[in-house]
């Protein structure tokens, strides 16, 4: 039978954050903010940790304050759970870091996962003959006669529900007014004469 500390140890979980610095970082900084962080570990020893650096930039993303500065990001995994806000607290006050240059956010967030790097694709999308790129996809939902044809009778269905809204009728198709088929109306209503301008 498993004891209770194997249980615990199973269902331990990880908390990732994303730590961002837009100010210049010494060695120095980086080891003091791995032992800050160590607290938050259970062997009091960070070993999650990764970092990266972004170029110089005009106006740094997540730092609206910050001007023509570089981030370093710093990826690290928390045994202990905390919030974006206390982690931006303690690490501020632990580095000696303005909160304005010192941002902390989860990996899960929309903002971050947009900016992932994804690998660039190999050739133009038109390449492929199969669109391995959506393989369940229907395409006669988007064209072809069976398409056209639920497209014209949808445009139909909304004419015929507009002018019953505003109350017209169509007119029902029967015979024409003017039927050239009716005796009435074949005879020319000027009178024939017997006056002839050739004749002396």
């Amino acid at each position: 039978m498993k004891s209770f500390t194997h249980y615990l140890t199973e269902s331990q979980k990880q908390y990732p954050f994303r730590i961002k610095i837009a100010s210049e970082m010494t060695t120095e900084q980086e080891n003091l903010m791995k032992q800050l962080l160590g607290k938050y570990t259970r062997e009091n020893a960070l070993k999650n940790f990764k970092k990266s650096k972004t170029p110089i930039q005009a106006l740094p993303l997540d730092f609206p304050q910050v001007k023509n500065s570089e981030v370093h990001i710093y990826e690290v995994v928390l045994d202990w759970p905390t919030t974006q806000q206390e982690l931006t607290e303690y690490l501020s006050s632990g580095l000696g870091v303005g909160k304005q240059q010192l941002v902390v956010r989860s990996p899960n967030e929309p903002t971050e996962e947009y900016q992932n790097v994804e690998e660039p694709r190999k050739g133009a999308l038109l390449d492929d003959p199969d669109y391995k790129e959506s393989p369940n996809a229907k395409f006669e939902d988007f064209y072809g006669d069976k398409y056209n044809t639920g497209f014209v009778k949808e445009l139909n269905d909304i004419l015929r529900l507009q002018r019953k809204e505003r109350g017209e009728q169509r007119p029902s198709e029967g015979d024409a007014k003017f039927n050239t088929d009716s005796p009435a109306g074949t005879q020319s209503p000027i009178q024939p004469t017997d006056y002839n301008p050739l004749r002396k």
